[in-house]
C-alpha cells in the first residue's frame, strides 16, 4: 500500500497506449486523469475519514470537473471499491504456480499495519456488510482456486470445493475483523501461520471424512 505523490490532471505523463497498443491522446488523458483521481483520493484518505471525502473536494484537488469524475466512477463508493481492488491485486496472483495465500495475507496485513491511519479512516466509515461483500465477492474466488489446486488429482465436485472455499472465507472474515478490533497489534507471521495450520488440518479432516464417496483414492492424494 505504498503512497504515491498526488497529482493534478494537468501535466506529467502516463502510458498512452490503448488496448490495441496504439497511441491515443484521448486514451492518454483518460488514463492520466483516472490515476490522478485515485492518487488524490488516497491522499485524502490519509487526511480524513472516508465519509468526509466528497466528490466536490476531490475534483477540486484534481483540477477536473465533476463530469470527468462521473465519467470514470458512478460515485465515491465505486471509487473506494476500485482503490481497494488495486491494492489487493498487488498481493494476489492466482496465475502464478507458486502463489501462496498465507504469504500474500502476511504481506497485505503488514502493509495495513504500516498504513494504519488510512485503514481506520476507511474501517470506521463503512458498514461491516461492505467488508463481508468484499470477502465473499473476491476472496472466495481466490480460495476456490487454491482448493482446486490442492485437490487437483481428485474427483471432488466443484460444489464441494466451493463449500470448502466458503469455510475459508468465513474464517478469513473473522480473522481480519479481530485483527482490526485489536488495533492490528497482532504478530502477523505468527497469527497467519496459526491460521494456515488450522486450515490445513480442518480441510484435510473434512475431506477425509466426507468426500470418500466421491473418490475412493482421495486419502492417497492428500
Amino acid at each position: 500500500m505504498e503512497f504515491n505523490s498526488p497529482k493534478g490532471a494537468e501535466g506529467g505523463s502516463y502510458d498512452c497506449l490503448n488496448s490495441n497498443g496504439e497511441e491515443s491522446e484521448r486514451y492518454c488523458m483518460a488514463n492520466y486523469t483516472l490515476k490522478a483521481i485515485i492518487e488524490n483520493f488516497e491522499a485524502m484518505l490519509v487526511e480524513m475519514p472516508f465519509n468526509k471525502v466528497t466528490v466536490s473536494a476531490l475534483v477540486k484537488r484534481c483540477e477536473i470537473s465533476s463530469n470527468t469524475f462521473y465519467y470514470h466512477f458512478r460515485d465515491i463508493y465505486e471509487l473506494l471499491e476500485r482503490w481497494i481492488a488495486i491494492k489487493v491485486d498487488k498481493y494476489i496472483n492466482l496465475d502464478s504456480e507458486n502463489w501462496d495465500w498465507a504469504e500474500s495475507l502476511k504481506t497485505m496485513l503488514k502493509a495495513m499495519q504500516a498504513n494504519s491511519k488510512i485503514i481506520y479512516h476507511i474501517w470506521d466509515a463503512i458498514s461491516k456488510e461492505s467488508l463481508e461483500r468484499f470477502v465473499f465477492g473476491s476472496v472466495q474466488d481466490w480460495f476456490c482456486e487454491a482448493t482446486k489446486k490442492h485437490l487437483s488429482d481428485t474427483k471432488i465436485p466443484d460444489q464441494f470445493m466451493q463449500a470448502i472455499a466458503e469455510f475459508y472465507c468465513y474464517s478469513i472474515l473473522g480473522f481480519v475483523l479481530k485483527f482490526l478490533w485489536d488495533h492490528m497489534r497482532a504478530d502477523v507471521d505468527q497469527s497467519v501461520d496459526w491460521l494456515s495450520n488450522v486450515f490445513e488440518g480442518v480441510s484435510d479432516y473434512i475431506i477425509m471424512n466426507q468426500v470418500k464417496a466421491f473418490d475412493p483414492n482421495i486419502a492417497e492424494n492428500l
